[in-house]
Parts: C-alpha cells; structure tokens; sequence
C-alpha cells in the first residue's frame, strides 16, 4: 500500500460524488439482502428495528452488555430469519471478517461457561450468543440513503449507504474474552501481525515507536459518536478494575488527532513497510471488497499511507498488557489487550472524519434539496 492509487482505484473522484450503478461501491447486492430481511419480519419486528435515519441512536455503538438497547435480537428471529440476518452481515463485509464476526458471537457460549462462577444462574441470561441486536436506521430501498447496525457484547457493525452507494462501514469494532482458549484466538491474526513490526523495528525505531510503558485498559478514543481533537482513555474498563491507569498514563496514551505519535509509515524500511502494510490491511479489509480501494484512495487523499503513523504501549510480549494503534486523518485503528492478564481484546478501525458516513451524508444534503414535500423520501 502507497500512496499510488489502490489497483480498485477509481482515481479521483469529483467532490461529494460517487461513483452510481454498475461501481465498484453499489450496494445493490446489501440493500437486496436488507430487504429480504425486512420484509420476512413480523409486523411488529419491523417496528422495533426501524429507525429514521437521522435517529440520534444511530451513533450509540455501545459493544458493552447493557439494558434496554433498542432494536431486535437475533435470539428472536426463526431460523429462517437469522439466516437472512447473516446473508445481510455476510454481504456488508468480507468474507474473513464475516468468519470473525460469527466466532465473536460463538465465544459468548465458552464465556458463559467461564463466567457461571462468578454470575451462577443469571450467566445463561448476560452471556448470550444471539444476544445481538439488529437496527435499520432508514427503510433500505434500492438507490436510498439508509443504514443498519449490529451491536453486542465484542460486536459493534455500523454500515452506511448513500443513494445506493455504499459508503462506510465504521466503526467496525470486534472483541475477545477469552482472547485465547482451546481453540479460539480470534484476533490472533491481527495481533502477531502488529508484534511482526513491532519486533522488525530497530531500538532506536522502537523508541520512536513504544509511546508509554503502561497500556490502556481499553482503545482511547473509546465509544463516542465523534471522535474529538483529543481523546483521553478511561481510567479502567466498564464495570472492571482490573486495569487501572492515571492521570499521568492517560496523558501519555492521549490520542491528538491533529499530531500523531509513534514512528511514521514513510519512515521504515522496505522491509519493515511491508508489514506495516500488511497490519493496515487486516483492518481496512475488513469491509466489503468494493469498497476497500475507495477507503485506500481517502487515505491518498488526506496524504498517503506514508502519512500514517504506528504506537504501541505496554509489554512487548504477547503474555503481557499491550496496545498498539495506526493513526492518520481518515484512518484510525486501535487493539488493546489489557485486561484478564492480557487475555482480553478490543480491536476497532474508525475513520475520525466518516464514521457512520458522517462527511459524506452532509455532502448529500448538501446537495439535496430536504425541504419539499418528498423530503423525508429516504428516510423511511
């Protein structure tokens, strides 16, 4: 990856336009999987996941158990349903991330089991493999502007399409508890493929690169619907004590949107930029095919993936609490795993300037003319 045209390039596109029918980022295949969805739901399971799509909700994406979420769990569809759920995840993203996002949900029966000691009866209830809930922000309707969401324990999918285009799939959050056991490591890929770099680094690079001794408990910038100039992280994860940091850790972990830390892209060797490369690509692949030379060219856009910058804080060994994340202007990743004796991990890609399609949907209405008496056309 450079800051060349992504070979599914379609080179510079006109400001606030995209590209329409027949283009590598048409959603028809999604928004046909949406549909056959909505239409095989209950009258009133339409009106339990259906949300306009200016719904204030539509940035709540909240990975953490909760009470009262909004939308419909799957543990509620018939099998017919749920498998027209998974069609609608499997045609939002790649096929490697849809593998992932079913062994995130798989992993609540092995966590269930783990956690009876501590939760007795009520683990069967707060660990829940369909306990993920299903949102439409907007009607979906071929050639609209709608969205939908997934939420759950260690799953936060956010998707956005625009006058039939797909556009965003940030955030995009997976999570693992246990990170390792028996057979599951799921995020094991992306995690040795960080310390590949990581240990591929000079010392002096390492230096440049290691911004504290002490990880966070959780990614920085946390679940806010937009990320700020400065984030700060937590003082410890949601309802653990665990991980504790300070006020001194939170300043060294603070994320500073305009002054990224760590050891730039353009700056490593042949070699050691292979593996940043390929660290990049775990998490920019997780979308849909069509639509990860579209989030290359933005990253060209906003200066190239030279541009990018790579930190890491924590223990430099896969037994001990580390984090690490890759920083630039429309790209942001961030992996922790802090927590459970770093047996714990949150790994999320966001993009700081279009999470939730946010820029290109005020493009779009913009351009648009939401004032009629069809205004609300595509909000359903």
């Amino acid at each position: 990856m450079t800051a060349t045209p992504h070979p599914h390039s379609h080179g510079d596109l006109p400001e606030a336009h995209l590209p329409r029918q027949g283009g590598s980022f048409d959603a028809t295949l999604i928004t046909f999987a949406a549909m056959a969805l909505f239409d095989g739901l209950t009258a009133d399971q339409r009106a339990r996941v259906l949300l306009l799509h200016t719904d204030p909700g539509r940035t709540h994406w909240n990975f953490l158990p909760e009470s009262g979420r909004h939308g419909l769990p799957l543990g509620e569809l018939d099998r017919a349903q749920e498998v027209l759920a998974h069609r609608l995840i499997a045609e939002s993203m790649s096929i490697p991330a849809y593998a992932r996002v079913v062994q995130v949900m798989a992993n609540e029966h092995v966590l269930r089991e783990l956690n009876l000691p501590v939760f007795g009866h009520v683990a069967a209830a707060f660990r829940d493999a369909r306990g993920y809930f299903l949102s439409f922000f907007g009607q979906p309707q071929p050639d609209s502007t709608w969205g939908w969401r997934l939420v759950g324990h260690h799953l936060s999918i956010n998707v956005t399409v625009v006058d039939g285009d797909l556009v965003n799939a940030t955030p995009f959050l997976l999570g693992a508890e246990p990170a390792r056991f028996g057979p599951f490591r799921i995020l094991g890929e992306e995690e040795d493929a960080a310390f590949v770099l990581l240990d591929s680094l000079t010392g002096s690079q390492q230096e440049q690169a290691v911004i504290h001794s002490k990880p966070p408990a959780d990614f920085v910038t946390r679940t806010v619907a937009t990320v700020g100039e400065v984030e700060y992280p937590a003082y410890h994860g949601v309802g653990r004590r665990d991980a504790m940091i300070t006020d001194e850790d939170r300043k060294a972990l603070a994320y500073f949107r305009a002054h990224p830390r760590g050891i730039r892209a353009g700056d490593l060797s042949a070699v050691q930029r292979g593996h940043f490369d390929d660290l990049l690509a775990r998490f920019v692949e997780r979308a849909r095919p069509g639509l990860v030379g579209f989030e290359m060219d933005r990253i060209a856009a906003a200066g190239g993936v030279d541009d990018l910058h790579f930190a890491w804080a924590g223990g430099t060994s896969l037994e001990l609490p580390h984090y690490f994340r890759i920083q630039g202007p429309v790209t942001l990743v961030e992996f922790d795993n802090a927590e459970d004796n770093a047996n714990h991990v949150h790994s999320v890609w966001r993009d700081p300037s279009n999470d939730f399609g946010a820029d290109l949907l005020m493009r779009h209405h913009l351009e648009h003319d939401h004032t009629g008496p069809h205004a609300d056309d595509d909000v359903i």
